[in-house]
């Protein structure tokens, strides 16, 4: 007798994906011994982000259990440690705000700068040679309230010298800052600034000026442009020369900048001219490439939010494809950070792995080899288990713009024991990512492979606005969202019905952030095409988002909402992009999970969508995880997450 869709016994239990599993951060090497650090974040702990040292085939924590590595500048994280010359590790304590220096020897923590109430600090650079200094973003939320923090929180760009603990601001003016580099020889800095509205991804500034002990002189504006032109992730090669990426073409190519001669110039990397070498950047430190030697750099090449790993020789602009399986270097904390000019470590998934810590070395014919130094689950998922996505691409039937193609990864369901033959098209669940400018890619995803283990197809959906497409492709979001992502999801819905892939009367849609918001709206939108909901700290209320909103995204709801809306008719539009006034058009039932601390998506947001169904006697269920932010970190709520989701879809879609 077989068994229905979404009823298969799977491998990957609440209990297992709670407990088990973990998420993998920054990344710093000492470059003298070959050791590598990572943060990792442990739900077993609370959410601690602790210190893990590799070293010889072996790993040790080296951060005691008082201390978390989790800078919180711009909310989201990012660029919480950095490696200073001399072995030391420079840590922001996400309790304290302090700034800390590790000796991972021995495990002694010492006090570099006390933590100041309102007061963080992330992104940190060690001189090269007078490791007394460190630059380092510094955001200041003192004058902040709940209510004024989209304008009353400073940023800025400071010197901090550990010996005499003084700090010097060096770079202020604009609403952000990020990458402050010293380069190689320690007489320049680079880094990048811009103000609202723009994002990092749709326009930022790279400057450079020479550095003299604690001062910087002489800046140089060397690209970028607001509102044009993005310029990610400026770094030193070993060569001398600044490198970054700009996506003056369309897409986020590589260029050198020579400090000695000002010359710019673009690597034109044939075949690759519409390859991404950068992504959003959500959370800060991003490092999607690095230099291996002086003539060398290791690179991820982003294609429809897919990653290949090239080497690059910088003197005849020539790149070579690396045999390494990672296919989303490059997704938020995912990186490539140099071990030695032979080796580097590597943060990434596969499409038969989730996402692990490796050891990339590369023989003198150019060939690689990996060795996993740690995985974020402590398990392994057979390969009879795995269910591996197919890209398609479908026609915009619904929605504003009808003259593109929506992207998408389709996982079919999959297991061993169980067989679909007979079963006719499964249930489907199509899983919209955050962001908006974000993007879901073809790697192995635990919570995608929770639900096809089971029986469920899933549809990570790439729509409009997504990035690892190009500038045109994330752009033509700006004034539509809620709106063209929206028509995107239901495009999706029909073309997987049409190849007979999905069970049209048996699709539910799940998102979180963003993808919350595109949830709601798709709830009310096209009502008849969703047989169920569920929003994680989605956005129910846009107006009420726009005057609770943290600083970094304070402004682009503007931008990607209102910009193609006339002054006059602002107020009324807000109003028609809120699915908390749309609670009577849904049909659907609606689960709501929502951390009662989050500083992104308030609490109240999700109570506003309950109390709006409820009224309308619609079904909506709200689940308040206390404490928790803007993502789930604590094993409490991750199983009870995936628990409720899990009774929501059988009850609903089986």
């Amino acid at each position: 007798m077989s068994v229905p869709y979404g009823h298969w016994e799977s491998p990957l239990t609440p209990e297992l994906l709670s407990t088990s599993s973990i998420s993998l951060h920054e990344v710093v090497v000492n470059e003298s011994t070959g050791a590598i650090y990572c943060v990792e974040c442990r739900p077993t702990e609370d959410g601690r982000h602790a210190i893990v040292e590799h070293l010889h085939g072996e790993s040790r924590d080296v951060l005691p259990n008082e201390f978390s590595a989790h800078a919180t500048v711009q909310e989201l994280g990012g660029g919480s440690i950095a490696m200073r010359p001399d072995g030391l590790i420079t840590f922001c304590d996400e309790r304290s705000c302090s700034i800390c220096l590790l000796d991972p020897i021995s495990s002694k923590v010492t006090l570099v700068r006390e933590g100041v109430n309102g007061i963080r600090y992330a992104d940190f650079c060690h001189h090269p040679t007078d490791q007394q200094w460190v630059i380092a973003i510094k955001e200041d939320h003192r004058e902040a309230t709940p209510e004024t923090q989209a304008t009353m929180v400073h940023n800025s760009l400071v010197a901090i010298n550990t010996q005499t603990g003084k700090e010097t601001t060096i770079a202020q003016g604009d609403d952000f800052f990020s990458h402050p580099k010293f380069n190689p020889s320690g007489r320049h800095v680079s880094w990048i600034q811009w103000s609202h509205p723009d994002m990092p991804w749709t326009g930022t500034v790279l400057h450079v000026a020479t550095w003299e002990n604690g001062v910087i002189k002489d800046t140089k504006r060397i690209a970028g442009k607001a509102m044009a032109e993005s310029i990610a992730q400026p770094k030193w090669g070993l060569d001398g020369l600044l490198y970054f990426a700009s996506d003056r073409t369309g897409f986020w190519q590589l260029y050198s900048f020579n400090v000695q001669e000002s010359v710019l110039r673009p690597l034109e990397l044939k075949g690759l001219e519409e390859a991404e070498f950068a992504t959003a950047e959500w959370e800060l430190g991003s490092s999607t490439y690095i230099s291996l030697d002086a003539t060398t750099l290791v690179a991820s090449a982003i294609t429809h939010a897919t990653s290949q790993l090239f080497l690059i020789d910088t003197t005849t602009s020539t790149a070579q494809q690396l045999d390494l399986p990672y296919l989303d270097v490059g997704s938020r904390a995912n990186g490539i950070y140099r071990v030695s000019p032979t080796s580097f470590a590597i943060v990434g998934s596969t499409a038969t792995s989730p996402q692990e810590l490796a050891l990339v070395s590369i023989a003198p014919t150019k060939e690689a080899q990996s060795t996993v130094l740690t995985s974020t689950a402590s398990f392994t998922l057979d390969a009879a288990y795995v269910s591996r996505a197919t890209e398609f691409s479908a026609p915009q039937k619904y929605g504003p713009q009808l003259d593109n193609n929506v992207h998408m990864f389709y996982f079919p369901p999959q297991h061993p024991s169980h067989q679909s033959v007979n079963l006719g098209p499964p249930p489907a669940l199509m899983y919209v990512h955050g962001g908006p400018n974000s993007c879901v890619s073809p790697a192995l995803n635990l919570e995608i492979q929770y639900w096809t283990t089971r029986g469920f197809a899933v549809c990570a959906l790439n729509y409009t606005g997504s990035t690892g497409y190009g500038r045109e492709y994330r752009e033509r979001l700006s004034g539509y969202w809620g709106l063209v992502d929206v028509g995107d999801a239901a495009s999706a819905v029909d073309y997987l019905v049409e190849q007979g892939l999905v069970d049209k009367a048996r699709v539910g849609i799940y998102g979180g952030s963003a993808g919350g918001y595109l949830t709601l709206r798709a709830l009310h939108m096209y009502p008849d095409v969703w047989a169920a909901g569920i929003s994680s700290y989605g956005i129910s209320d846009v107006r009420a988002l726009q005057a609770d909103s943290y600083k970094f995204e304070s402004q682009d709801v503007d931008r990607i909402l209102l910009s193609t809306t006339k002054a006059e008719d602002r107020d009324a539009e807000l109003t028609r992009r809120s699915p908390c006034h749309f609670a009577a058009q849904m049909k659907a039932p609606l689960l709501l999970l929502q951390g009662t601390s989050d500083m992104v998506v308030p609490v109240a947001q999700a109570r506003m969508m309950a109390s709006a169904m409820h009224e309308c006697g619609r079904v909506a269920e709200v689940v308040e995880f206390d404490g928790e932010g803007h993502g789930w970190v604590g094993h409490g709520t991750i199983y009870e997450s995936f628990r409720r989701k899990e009774e929501w879809w059988k009850l609903h879609l089986t």
